[in-house]
């Protein structure tokens, strides 16, 4: 279950990520379907992602084959298309957990302190 304040356990904000992704559709560079295709898309490529945080990119990606040819008659995305929009989802997730993850354990630089009063 994911905490509704944020990030899970192991650093993942589906909802964040969800947002950017609806943004990405917005400016018109997530592909030519409506969103809602995407959306169940993503979730599940995110959800997987979720499932299994330290699992290789290959592992993952035939998971996501397993589970987009269980769930294709829902799916209106291609298997060819689809592939790659979840794989740059799981590259976003990626990315934005590294993110996070430097901020949170960074030192706050000296520069950034506010001076006492």
């Amino acid at each position: 279950m994911q905490n509704p304040h944020g990030a899970d356990r192991h650093g993942l904000d589906v909802d964040a990520e969800m947002a950017y992704w609806r943004s990405v559709h917005a400016i018109g560079r997530l592909g030519r379907h409506a969103f809602d295709p995407y959306r169940q898309l993503l979730q599940m490529g995110l959800e997987l992602y979720r499932a299994w945080p330290h699992a290789s990119e290959e592992q993952l990606y035939r998971a996501l084959q397993d589970s987009y040819h269980r769930h294709a008659p829902a799916l209106a995305v291609p298997w060819d298309e689809a592939r790659w929009r979840v794989r740059h989802a799981w590259h976003h997730a990626r990315q934005a957990r590294s993110l996070d993850q430097a901020r949170r354990f960074s030192p706050v630089p000296a520069t950034s302190r506010a001076a006492p009063h």
